[in-house]
């Protein structure tokens, strides 16, 4: 539950966050009569994620045995690729996102395409829309359905609040600062994917499995309990790990940080 949570949280804040930026710069330069044009492609796109999340589901379930390992294992690691996008996006948008935002609704408002904000705003939800249908997809094979809905319904809740609050309150709140940290979890996240992804293909033996079960702390930590689950559910925790999967774990963190941290000391230099 935790999981679909996180996932429908910052996928829902930031869509909540990029209209909300946009309606409140409409009201700046005084073009309210736009503001239903937004509303209305955010709401188009809403109706089309659900749409999707169910022909994907109609299309793709029903796998058994080897061919559902590699469909699980397959769904997991292209999940693992958008969320790794997804760090990198936000390190770089996070100072700029309100301005860059705002050139875009000027542009469009400039050039007298009343469509072109509808089509900001159902683009905007519609990506994350999509990204949720594939993260959900992703976490489904570890969480049932009643903890995935409950989860991101919590979730969208809390954004829809976070959002509000960011714009109603006199205190600043330090959106960058918010993404980097998001994004720290969202690596750990990603990790845990790729971990249990690569699993899922040693399970169907086309990855070898070399050394299974390198350490057993289910007695310490059990997957069972209360904070297993929680482990389980942000981090990815396996309390008896293949020597592969500890190893592929640790190398995409180390890998990510590193990348993180040359790519962005390069950029404050240009």
């Amino acid at each position: 539950m935790l999981s679909s949570f996180f996932i429908s949280f910052r996928e829902g804040l930031e869509a909540f966050l990029i209209i909300g930026i946009i309606i409140s710069y409409l009201y700046k330069i005084n073009e309210k009569k736009y503001i239903k044009h937004v509303i209305f492609g955010a709401i188009s796109s809403i109706v089309l994620s659900i749409g999707i999340a169910y022909i994907f589901e109609l299309l793709l379930g029903g796998f058994e045995g080897k061919v559902e390992q590699i469909f699980e294992g397959s769904v997991m690691l292209f999940a693992v690729a958008v969320l790794t996008y997804m760090i990198f996006w936000m390190n770089n948008q996070a100072k700029k996102i309100k301005s860059d935002i705002e050139i875009s609704v000027g542009n469009v408002l400039s050039k007298g395409r009343v469509f072109g904000l509808f089509f900001l705003g159902f683009v905007v939800v519609i990506r994350e829309g999509a990204e949720t249908v594939l993260f959900f997809r992703a976490i489904s094979f570890q969480a049932s359905s009643t903890e995935l809905l409950i989860g991101g319904v919590i979730g969208i809740i809390a954004s829809i609040i976070f959002a509000l609050v960011f714009f109603f309150s006199t205190a600043k709140i330090n959106l960058s600062l918010f993404f980097r940290i998001t994004g720290i979890l969202i690596m750990f996240f990603a990790a845990g994917l790729l971990s249990s992804s690569l699993h899922e293909f040693q399970e169907a033996k086309i990855i070898p499995v070399i050394k299974d079960n390198i350490y057993n702390i289910s007695n310490f930590i059990s997957e069972d309990s209360i904070g297993g689950g929680i482990l389980k559910s942000l981090f990815g925790y396996n309390p008896s790990p293949s020597l592969l999967e500890v190893i592929i774990y640790l190398a995409y963190i180390a890998v990510i940080i590193i990348l993180v941290r040359r790519f962005f000391t390069r950029f404050r230099k240009i």
